[in-house]
């Protein structure tokens, strides 16, 4: 029997299929992180307020104005926190221990009105020490356009959703909702540092 958040994620699919048909370029994204510090709340807050730094980077380069575009004009990821598997290869031990293996998987569409001359994939490649390194957050971030197998795919990169360890919550959407939407500086190069993470759980 289907469960609810196998029906998002075919739901998910099926936003994505249709911007592809459309002619839009997905994406599957990998992000791994260097260790962060506090609770187990405090380092999945961190770990989402990096997505959307890395998001909001990547946006000032494909649209010129995000802020005055529409939303559905505007590259859109589905990002969820994964664990590994118990039988991760050798040498993925170290993404297992980080963090206790959290990362995130994410789905990304890019809009054929991009203004970013190279794919995705390929501006992560050759401008990864822009986002990681030993003194960022990041440790590493993996991408790869999706040519076939759209549905696997997207299974795969949503995955965590189905384990009792991801909420609904959980779940990051971007862009955000206009109401949602961080200050007008997170949408320049030249944005201030990141604000600091909440100091305990969440009661």
């Amino acid at each position: 029997m289907t469960t609810p958040k196998e029906h998002l994620i075919v739901g998910y699919y099926y936003m994505f299929r249709r911007r592809v048909r459309e002619g839009w370029q997905p994406t599957f994204l990998t992000f791994t992180f260097n260790h962060l510090p506090g609770s187990p709340a405090n380092v999945a807050w961190q770990m989402r307020d990096e997505l959307e730094r890395v998001y909001a980077k990547v946006l000032t380069r494909i649209e010129r104005k995000p802020r005055q575009a529409r939303p559905d004009r505007l590259p859109l990821w589905v990002c969820a926190p994964d664990f590994p598997v118990a039988k991760a290869e050798k040498h993925h031990m170290r993404d297992s221990v980080v963090n206790n293996g959290r990362h995130f998987h994410a789905i990304a569409a890019v809009p054929p009105w991009s203004r970013m001359r190279e794919t995705l994939a390929d501006h992560f490649h050759e401008h990864q020490a822009e986002y990681t390194g030993n003194d960022k957050h990041l440790f590493r971030i993996e991408a790869e356009p999706i040519t076939n197998n759209g549905w696997f795919v997207t299974d795969y990169a949503l995955k965590g959703m189905k384990s009792s360890r991801v909420g609904y919550d959980e779940v990051l959407i971007l862009p955000r909702s206009s109401s949602e939407l961080p200050p007008k500086d997170r949408y320049s190069d030249s944005a201030a540092a990141n604000p600091s993470a909440p100091d305990s759980d969440p009661q």
